[in-house]
């Protein structure tokens, strides 16, 4: 059953979604979506489970096997009745095939970590550059004549009047792009939930050539200009694209943040683990999510190799989600006080964050949030992230009075951080206390009835006065 919309949309009926008003017939189109799991779908889903509360007639298109590393069939129950599900098949090989074949090409299978993630790529063999300039932007391209026969039936049959279309796989956008074009009556919005060019093309070995970021440069531009709406997930994103098109109306760009969803986390508010009496024997941090390149534990890793026998003894660091290749030899030999638990459903993930002193947040750029930074706040687990200062986790780790932000390129200081907050923590003294009036604003239900209001003001407003 669909949720009261009253509750659904920020506690009250917006003016831009007036009772009465008709649904507005919208197509996402998302090549990943449950029955795959980790955070590269929660975004599509929580736009599948909110926007019918706020006043739209969803249907979905994603790929029917999708070459996804993660999968959580538990998430397809967020699904309202009311959305319809489609599929278009993809051509492609399956994820952990796709990439062994990428490392025998490449020649990284047999290739030991790298001592930093900024390290400079090996040389490319001509097999490597062949395959990227086929499977250009990125290897889901081969979806997009599939998706894109799919979604004009879509349309016709349901007589779709919007498109979304949220990317990464970037190539996700040549089928919005392609639909644009030939059905310009259709509203378009683009949603970008990663800064394409400044930064998802260097974090991703396959994507780091001068051929890929041509041809990246010119989907985007054509984007941009195709699409009615587009919308970043942070302020520096958000600057990041609108510079590169200082010709495009300033109307047509947008920022939604991402966010949490309190129904999955309302098991962890309403059965809080009872706190120990008196001195801890241990401090657990736990580290949510997928462990790669710029996201890698190797800093933080680094820095408690280095502190005292008393601390370093006390700790046990858990990692929770798909662990890289190059990431899981370093884990491999770090030591005893490190348990990686690998990708579990969504609900036994958070079900661990109860159960954990810190959470670990490691970002080395300055444009992102990371998905799982908002489960991370809400929770009320005090955070110690390791990214640029004065970048975007930064900024709202502070704002939210949540934990300790340290550069990640500052070894010292990260000894000192993690030192103080393991004694903090065996002591019982945790100096923070998130503040729950900053968190409230990123629950997904009050995101998407923004994001609803968006769409209608901007892009349906004519059919709404």
């Amino acid at each position: 059953m669909t949720a009261d919309p009253h509750l659904q949309c920020g506690h009250t009926l917006l003016p831009e979604d007036p009772v009465g008003s008709p649904a507005i017939r919208l197509l996402l189109i998302a090549y990943a979506f449950p029955p795959v799991g980790g955070i590269m779908v929660m975004r599509a889903l929580s736009l599948a489970k909110y926007l019918p509360a706020c006043g739209f007639q969803v249907h979905v298109l994603s790929a029917a096997n999708a070459a996804a590393p993660l999968r959580d069939p538990g998430l397809l129950a967020h699904v309202p009745p009311s959305v319809t599900l489609h599929h278009a098949f993809t051509p492609e090989l399956p994820f952990h095939f796709r990439k062994r074949l990428w490392n025998l090409v490449s020649g990284r299978g047999d290739a030991p970590p790298a001592q930093s993630p900024s390290a400079a790529p090996q040389p490319d063999s001509w097999l490597a550059n062949l395959a990227r300039r086929i499977f250009s932007p990125d290897p889901q391209v081969a979806w997009v004549p599939f998706a894109t026969w799919a979604a004009r039936r879509i349309i016709r049959r349901h007589r779709i009047q919007a498109v979304l279309v949220t990317a990464p796989p970037f190539s996700t956008f040549l089928i919005g792009n392609s639909l644009k074009s030939s059905l310009p009556r259709i509203r378009l919005i683009s949603d970008f939930r990663d800064e394409w060019l400044r930064f998802y093309l260097t974090d991703f070995d396959f994507l780091r050539s001068d051929f890929t970021r041509r041809r990246a440069e010119q989907i985007e531009a054509q984007t941009v200009s195709l699409s009615d709406l587009v919308v970043a997930v942070t302020e520096s994103s958000l600057h990041e694209i609108r510079s590169r098109y200082p010709g495009q109306p300033d109307a047509k760009f947008a920022l939604v943040h991402n966010g949490y969803d309190p129904d999955a986390l309302r098991p962890l508010f309403d059965n809080p683990p009872i706190p120990a009496a008196g001195p801890k024997s241990r401090v657990v941090i736990t580290h949510l999510g997928t462990a790669y390149r710029t996201a890698s534990p190797l800093y933080f890793l680094d820095a408690i190799r280095s502190l005292p026998d008393d601390i370093r003894s006390r700790l046990e660091i858990r990692f929770i989600g798909r662990i890289s290749e190059t990431e899981e030899r370093l884990l491999a030999s770090s030591g005893p006080n490190i348990r990686v638990l690998g990708f579990l459903p969504q609900q036994q993930a958070l079900a661990w964050l109860g159960r954990t002193d810190y959470l670990l947040l490691t970002m080395t750029n300055e444009f992102s949030l990371p998905g799982k930074l908002f489960e991370y706040l809400a929770s009320g687990k005090p955070i110690i992230a390791l990214s640029p200062e004065n970048g975007e986790v930064a900024r709202l780790i502070a704002e939210a009075g949540a934990g300790w932000c340290v550069p990640h390129d500052q070894p010292e200081a990260i000894r000192r951080v993690v030192a103080g907050a393991v004694r903090c923590a065996l002591e019982n003294n945790i100096p923070f206390r998130t503040r729950r009036e900053v968190i409230s604003r990123f629950e997904r239900p009050r995101l998407v009835a923004s994001y609803a209001a968006l769409i209608r003001e901007r892009l349906f407003a004519d059919e709404i006065h």
